[in-house]
């Protein structure tokens, strides 16, 4: 039983409460025009496959006219050079051949386990948030990979992998 005086207030607490849902609800870590002019200074872009953003993550997969990442980001050829360089906020390249990014995310937690958990936490909150089942399943490929191209911003919670077997690149982001 409410009293009759608190109709009003309940109806406008109702309505503020509907107006900050509905605000909220169209709020996105990302927008994709956004993420892709930031990605163009990073890789060779072509069209967008897929793209979620929500509030806490993002996940993008993008053909590339090149399948290579430009040579202005620094590279790391050694987890001990990574480490250094991902402490300072640097985003890298791991130029590691031959090393998939699951490997390296194993590499970086057994040498830092807080920068290596940071990369970790980047490559799957995303997955399980953003990311429809038959485009984690691709992911899957990509993250175990040896060919997969690593690149990670610390600074950004930022994770791109780049996929020359299929010209593709894969952003991961959350708000770790």
């Amino acid at each position: 039983m409410t009293c009759a005086w608190m109709q009003p207030v309940a109806a406008r607490l109702g309505l503020a409460f509907m107006v900050l849902v509905t605000s909220l609800s169209g709020c996105a870590l990302d927008k994709e025009a956004e993420l892709r002019q930031q990605l163009a200074g990073w890789v060779y872009l072509a069209q967008t496959r897929y793209f979620s953003s929500r509030m806490n993550c993002t996940a993008a997969v993008f053909d590339l006219a090149l399948p290579v990442i430009r040579a202005t980001i620094p590279r790391a050829r050694s987890i001990d050079s990574a480490v250094e360089r991902l402490k300072q906020g640097q985003v890298i390249v791991f130029d590691m051949p031959e090393t998939s990014p699951h490997v390296v995310s194993e590499q970086l937690m057994s040498r830092d386990l807080v920068t290596g958990l940071g990369l970790l936490s980047t490559g799957v909150g995303p997955v399980k948030d953003c990311m429809e089942e038959h485009i984690a399943n691709g992911y899957f490929a990509v993250l175990m990979s040896p060919e997969t191209l690593t690149l990670y911003d610390p600074a950004g919670d930022a994770l791109l992998m780049v996929y020359p077997p299929e010209n593709l690149a894969v952003f991961l982001r959350g708000n770790v």
